[in-house]
């Protein structure tokens, strides 16, 4: 039984396909009769044409039933697979839904999409497999919404030279150099929240500290993908609205049938001007840039921005510099943003609850950054380590981006002995993996601990975890290319809110989830007062 908001949806796609298949039968058994009747064997032909294509299509739903029996899993209906057994705790909570099926069926779990689209098996683990490079990510939604961008596209040589454009300024070295801007943006949001008016109540602190933090998330990302072009004067609620409503219909065509982007016509106009409107700032930025520092100009064209302002080389330089059209800029820039802005936003937010809720690390974590300050060389202690074990754990229990997946259409995988045929989607479930009690020990208790790379027992049975124990940004040639830059912006906000506030949390707080490409929360529970 699927949550009460999701049945009449569920009901409707039955109806869809059911109409659909009635449709095809009836015109396919009239064209017939109008033919052998009349004797216009062309007619007749092309009748019999039909009605086989949809035998054909109805053999392979059962073949494809029938290959995949020997996976544990529940048991599909015929036009919606397992979209009710998905969609258990409604659209935004597929995570939960999963975490139940592996409970229940161990740590391979076959599920069959609705009809028409590819089935997958989900993984409570990571798997060697996942990092093999014929295997590639399966985008089919991002291909309806962003295919000229790194999330939509591909792989293959044009994913690779878009790769090659922007890893350069996503590396360590890239990142490190560009920290202040972090910093800057951080400090704002910080200096902003020690004047936060005493007299406001709870309900408007937590909900304000949730709508804040997304702010943080997009204007962080944004001035150091853009620099000075950035405009922070920017309409941000409407920008993030916008933002939103993209990622929430990716989201969404990403676990419904493939006619979803055509009979919802509200939905395709909404997510359109959501894009114009996110492709009109971007477009601004750009034309910004270009106009500030011409292509045509030779110090551009040598070493960008650092020959010709003095200022550190950015990412829009380099965009600005590569042979690509006006649209494929913008909407490669737009992927970079609805890939970074919520999922950092929710890590943030599940940190600090979880801060909350352990003054004990908490205050062993502003003892390791005053020792790093204290130590540090130059004035920059650079990021304080147990501030990453922090990030590293919260992103373990409460991965931003709950599902990764892979696709081969050409070999079978070997998982747990089990052969799962081509045409699988592979997918890790991060909140399965993370829970994993064979993976990590007490894997229900928040404990940065297990990160420290010199932590062992005496026996030599506890060993430290590391982030390829779960992957949270992906694995192989797909992984996302931010990760080191989503670290950093998490590791120097958390840092300055360790500094300057004790984290208390707030009892009786209801925080519904919304499920868009990351996990959105309505509210954190937790008020920051000042040190």
């Amino acid at each position: 039984m699927s949550a009460p908001s999701t049945r009449p949806l569920l009901s409707l796609y039955r109806a869809i396909y059911a109409a659909g298949v009635t449709a095809t039968l009836l015109v396919a058994g009239f064209g017939w009769w109008i033919g052998v009747s009349r004797r216009n064997w062309p007619v007749a032909l092309v009748s019999a044409v039909v009605a086989g294509l949809l035998v054909l299509a109805v053999s392979r739903r059962l073949t494809e039933f029938r290959s995949r029996r020997h996976l544990p899993g529940p048991k599909p209906s015929f036009f919606l697979g397992n979209m009710s057994d998905l969609l258990l705790h409604g659209h935004g909570g597929r995570h939960e839904s999963l975490q139940a099926l592996h409970d229940e069926y161990g740590p391979v779990v076959r599920l069959h999409s609705a009809w028409g689209s590819a089935p997958f098996v989900s993984l409570s683990y990571v798997s060697p497999n996942l990092l093999r490079k014929e295997l590639d990510s399966h985008r089919r939604a991002d291909r309806t919404v962003l295919s000229r961008s790194l999330m939509g596209m591909a792989g293959g040589e044009l994913h690779r030279t878009h790769r090659q454009v922007i890893a350069p300024s996503m590396t360590h070295r890239g990142v490190s150099e560009r920290a202040y801007v972090l910093k800057d943006v951080s400090d704002r949001y910080v200096n902003k929240w020690k004047h936060v008016d005493e007299t406001h109540g709870a309900h408007e602190t937590y909900e304000g500290l949730q709508s804040d933090l997304r702010d943080w998330s997009v204007n962080c990302l944004s001035a150091f993908l853009f620099g000075d072009d950035w405009d922070v004067g920017a309409d941000l609620h409407a920008y993030h609205r916008a933002l939103s409503a993209i990622e929430e219909e990716v989201s969404f065509r990403a676990f419904h049938p493939f006619f979803v982007r055509w009979v919802f016509p509200r939905r395709r106009r909404r997510v359109r001007a959501a894009y114009q409107r996110v492709a009109a700032e971007l477009g601004a930025v750009v034309t910004r840039r270009e106009q500030r520092i011409p292509a045509s100009c030779p110090a551009h064209a040598a070493t960008g921005a650092v020959a010709a302002t003095g200022a550190a080389d950015d990412l829009l330089d380099r965009v600005t510099r590569a042979p690509w059209s006006a649209e494929d800029r913008v909407e490669e820039l737009m992927s970079l943003i609805l890939g970074g802005a919520d999922p950092m936003s929710y890590v943030l937010s599940q940190a600090l609850v979880m801060l909350s809720l352990d003054p004990h690390v908490q205050e062993k974590a502003r003892k390791t950054i005053e020792t790093s300050s204290s130590s540090a060389q130059d004035g920059d202690a650079g990021p304080d380590p147990y501030v990453r074990n922090i990030v590293y754990e919260t992103l373990r229990m409460f991965p931003p981006v709950p599902f990764s997946a892979k696709f081969s259409d050409e070999r079978a995988v070997v998982e747990q002995g089990m052969s799962i045929p081509p045409g699988t989607v592979i997918m890790w479930m991060k909140n399965a993996v993370g829970k994993n009690p064979e993976i990590f020990r007490e894997a229900e208790r928040f404990n940065p601990d297990r990160f420290d790379p010199e932590r062992f027992s005496a026996d030599g049975d506890e060993r430290n975890d590391t982030i390829s124990s779960f992957l949270p940004f992906g694995a192989g040639p797909r992984h996302c290319v931010g990760n080191r830059l989503a670290e950093q912006q998490c590791i120097v906000l958390l840092t300055e809110i360790l500094k300057n506030f004790h984290i208390v949390p707030l009892r009786h707080v209801t925080v519904r989830f919304h499920s868009t490409i990351s996990v959105v929360p309505s509210a954190v529970p937790v008020r920051l007062v000042p040190r």
